[in-house]
């Protein structure tokens, strides 16, 4: 005979809901399962070993129940637990599949809030690294991550492609993992302030806000950035002068050429002050693609390219130096002008 169908409960109830019996999971109730998980309305017939090797807090759920008279439900020893259901199956699923569906930031969430509330390590571990390809620690996969969200005719089109910055910064902080926060910052930066003071409506039509420290770190982190990429302007823009080594250097024929060299700069420094004011390829202040872009001096504006006259391959290469170093201490800043202390970072 099967054991009594009670169930425990730990919040206020209306005499109705004294009477209602839980509902079975369907697809996560194993008839060898020697656990009921109770979560609002429905319960899970799982494995306690299982759960016991992904978890701490419910190895200690386990041993509690042994050292009392166990609530029963469906004949199995009961842990009541105050998440949604639906965030549960979610959470039982990757642990018995070892599987998700990354590309639905909904349950990746769900997943990752479970993962991170009952210590399960190695899920958590997992799903962190899937969300570093899009909210990476360093440069070089960042750019790989833009290149993944610009289209074949160099449109920069981030979305479906990765979840709003907005998400992010809210489950990196609700989860504790600030390795996601300096590009989700960066990223949120390079929106107009008021579209991030406004907040972001996911296509379920759940509106998300940040909290007034994650705004205030988006717009001082952006004024820092702005003001970094003034410097790279005036410093190695503006008035550039050919290099040492150009090609056309002590060759009095070729004078005109060497004066071509630094038109180039001039002309670059026009460029890279439109793209950075979202005029091209539908960039806004962004100034890692502002540099980045510098050294093309082929520059499309709509339907009509324009051809800039080329530098020197010895000018090239020596601003090609100076924009890669730039970038890179650009990068290596972001913690900081975000207000975040993250480890390993660049």
């Amino acid at each position: 005979m099967p054991g009594p169908r009670l169930f425990l409960t730990t919040t206020m109830m209306s005499p109705d809901d004294l009477f209602k019996q839980p509902i079975r999971h369907p697809q996560l109730s194993f008839d060898d399962g020697n656990i009921a998980i109770l979560t609002g309305d429905y319960y899970f017939l799982v494995h306690k070993g299982l759960l016991c090797h992904h978890s701490k807090p419910f190895m200690d759920f386990a041993q509690a129940l042994e050292q009392k008279n166990a609530v029963i439900l469906d004949g199995r020893p009961v842990i009541e637990l105050d998440d949604s259901p639906n965030d549960m199956a979610h959470f039982l699923r990757s642990l018995y599949d070892g599987m998700y569906n990354a590309n639905d930031f909904a349950v990746v969430s769900s997943i990752l809030l479970l993962a991170t509330k009952y210590q399960a390590l190695m899920l958590r571990s997992a799903i962190l690294e899937q969300l570093a390809i899009g909210w990476p620690n360093s440069l070089k996969a960042w750019e790989e991550r833009e290149r993944l969200a610009t289209d074949n005719h160099g449109v920069y089109s981030p979305r479906p492609a990765f979840p709003h910055p907005i998400l992010i910064i809210n489950l990196a902080k609700a989860i504790d993992a600030p390795e996601l926060l300096p590009s989700a910052f960066y990223d949120l930066s390079r929106y107009q302030p008021s579209e991030l003071v406004a907040g972001y409506t996911c296509p379920s039509s759940i509106h998300h806000t940040l909290q007034h420290p994650e705004i205030f770190a988006t717009l001082r982190g952006r004024e820092c950035a702005a003001r970094f990429f003034s410097t790279f302007i005036v410093t190695h823009l503006e008035g550039r002068e050919p290099s040492p080594q150009c090609t056309y250097a002590g060759q009095p024929a070729h004078e005109a050429a060497r004066k071509g060299c630094k038109t180039v700069f001039e002309s670059i420094t026009f460029e890279i002050l439109r793209d950075v004011n979202g005029m091209v390829c539908n960039r806004n202040s962004d100034p890692l693609y502002a540099m980045a872009a510098a050294p093309d001096v082929f520059v499309h504006l709509g339907t009509t390219k324009r051809t800039i006259p080329r530098t020197c391959e010895e000018c090239r290469q020596e601003f090609m130096r100076v924009v890669n170093a730039s970038r890179h201490e650009f990068w290596r800043n972001l913690p900081e002008w975000f207000d975040v202390e993250v480890e390993n970072w660049g």
